[in-house]
């Protein structure tokens, strides 16, 4: 019986051979085909996520685009490609051929290449201003533990002299949330809008050119103007809006001397109201514009990490700081207000700490964003 059996499955196999052969060979048929057509969307990613940067719409809509296209792409490209497959060959322009893998290395390396670029917008002139001195004493005097990043880094500052406000902050808006070649690219369309005979250049507005329309030419833009310069629908009513405050004299700080006369609270009270403006864009135009000495950006990621590192010694039991103004700092904080959260610090934790650097917080804070090392300075 047991034979008998053994000769049925014998024959059973023999005649299922060629059945299963056809399946395994279509099956690697197909795998091939999916191998490269995942190298394929793998290319066509590539170029996207290139054009995308380059483009010269809003990235608040290309960059949700852009990483839909790659999420889809990468979960296709996961699989290895199978050993059975041929590497692709292709040809160069210079008549040699280079393998698939060999040109994605050369893609990579050109991209970190373009990666490593700075912004020119960085390369301006620096200096030290007149109330350095002052700043930097007191400093080492209430916080001695400033002494080595201050014998590190200088204080510099951009030499920037910039009065036309509006110009400042359409630039802010418009660089809002996307990589400074975007904003570069969109900042010259923009520009050009207005000024079409061809003088302003993206290099002559890196070199430092103050060409900008104004207040009154951007509000009686349509939108749809504004719309093929690369703005977003969202960040064209940002910059109208912003116009609109400073032809209807709603912002009343255009006037230098007048500016002098006004507090951080009352020009703060100004900004608020444009759409698109916040308190992290106040306190960086107050800082570095107008170059206000007592500003404090709680909100600032990199000014809580450089905070965080330079008052480690007085975080304890979950608390940050022991006493202040001889009031004990309990769990909950003063008021309630100074709890920590996995060991971060809260913006009220940041302002009690940071009450010591009086009247000299933005300096303290431009040195806080080099404590924190990895986070780079936004001045």
């Amino acid at each position: 019986m047991q034979t008998r059996r053994s000769h049925l499955l014998a024959a059973k196999s023999t005649a299922l051979g060629p059945a299963i052969s056809s399946v395994f060979k279509r099956s690697k048929a197909r795998t091939s085909a999916r191998v490269l057509t995942s190298k394929a969307a793998a290319q066509l990613t590539e170029t996207e996520v290139i054009e995308a940067k380059t483009s010269d719409l809003s990235v608040e809509k290309d960059s949700v685009i852009v990483t839909t296209i790659t999420k889809q792409h990468v979960r296709r490209t996961r699989k290895p490609a199978s050993p059975q497959t041929p590497m692709a060959i292709e040809p160069t322009s210079n008549g040699t051929v280079t393998s698939t893998t060999e040109s994605s290395i050369v893609t990579t390396m050109k991209k970190k290449s373009e990666a490593s670029e700075e912004d020119p917008w960085t390369k301006r002139p620096l200096h030290v201003p007149p109330y350095a001195q002052a700043a930097l004493d007191h400093l080492l005097k209430v916080d001695p533990a400033l002494a080595p990043l201050i014998s590190e880094h200088p204080y510099m500052i951009y030499s920037e002299d910039d009065t036309n406000y509006f110009r400042v902050l359409s630039r802010t808006i418009i660089g809002q949330q996307i990589h400074w070649r975007a904003a570069r690219a969109i900042i010259f369309k923009f520009v050009s809008y207005y000024f079409p005979d061809g003088k302003v250049t993206i290099e002559s507005l890196d070199s430092g050119d103050k060409s900008f329309p104004t207040a009154s030419q951007v509000l009686s833009t349509p939108m749809d103007k504004l719309r093929l310069c690369g703005l977003s629908e969202r960040k064209a009513s940002y910059i109208q809006d912003l116009a609109r405050h400073f032809v209807e004299g709603k912002i009343t700080f255009a006037d230098k001397a007048l500016l002098q006369s006004m507090s951080d609270e009352e020009i703060a009270s100004q900004l608020l109201c444009v759409k698109g403006i916040g308190p992290w864009t106040v306190d960086m135009f107050m800082i570095h514009t107008l170059e206000r000495l007592d500003v404090l950006p709680t909100l600032d990621l990199g000014i809580r990490k450089g905070m965080e590192k330079h008052f480690k010694e007085y975080y304890k039991n979950g608390v940050w700081g022991q006493d202040v103004d001889g009031v004990a700092v309990t769990k909950n904080g003063i008021k309630g207000k100074g709890k920590a959260k996995n060991g971060e610090m809260t913006t009220s934790d940041m302002e009690r700490m940071a009450e010591r650097w009086r009247p000299y917080r933005s300096i303290a804070a431009w040195y806080m964003w080099r404590n924190a090392n990895s986070v780079t300075a936004p001045i």
